[in-house]
């Protein structure tokens, strides 16, 4: 704002000295070479006015940079605990993880269970032990005396036996394919031998 007062000061001053320049061209020229300026005095106005014009377009540059530059907004977020209705939200959060935690628990329990039920089936069922001693060594490695590197020969030795019964029953499929396949060519031959 001083730029500003500064300036239109100058400006007024510049206004009544060409007031009396113009006022003293019409005086004789004795009076004239009194009161004209000299061109170092208009030089340094002139200089003045230049610097303040410099002056007022820097601030006024600056003030176009900080409207056009990217404002950084920091949100906050807060929870005020002290309100009864956050608190009682926090609770309610709180209370169905540790049920969903507890149930989770549960429910990997109940499949770890039934992964060993189904385990301990199919052993029975591939080498068809389903003798009183047979069930008491399967229910002491997975009930009483956990071992899992027995458990994992165990399921080893089903998925072997499993994988080779499959391969049986495809053998035989191809077999009976094949079978079928040489009783037409059988009826084919005779049929034309016939004719």
């Amino acid at each position: 704002m001083s730029d500003l007062s500064t300036i239109s000061v100058m400006f007024e001053e510049l206004k009544q000295i060409l007031k009396r320049v113009e006022s003293n061209s019409t005086k004789p020229e004795s009076s004239l070479t009194q009161d004209i300026i000299s061109t170092s005095d208009l030089a340094n106005i002139t200089n003045q006015v230049s610097q303040s014009e410099e002056l007022i377009l820097q601030k006024l540059e600056q003030l176009e940079q900080a409207q056009t530059a990217p404002k950084k907004v920091h949100h906050r977020i807060s929870i005020d605990i002290t309100s009864s209705r956050v608190f009682i939200t926090i609770m309610v959060i709180g209370l169905m993880l540790l049920a969903s935690l507890f149930f989770h628990y549960r429910q990997r329990e109940v499949i770890n269970n039934l992964s060993d039920n189904d385990l301990k089936y199919r052993y029975i069922k591939a080498f068809n032990k389903a003798d009183s001693v047979s069930v008491y060594m399967l229910e002491d490695v997975f009930e009483y005396n956990r071992d899992s590197k027995v458990i994992k020969e165990i399921r080893q030795s089903v998925e072997k036996y499993e994988q080779e019964v499959i391969d049986r029953a495809r053998r035989m499929e191809q077999a009976e394919l094949k079978e079928q396949e040489a009783k037409r060519l059988q009826k084919e031959a005779s049929k034309l031998k016939s004719e």
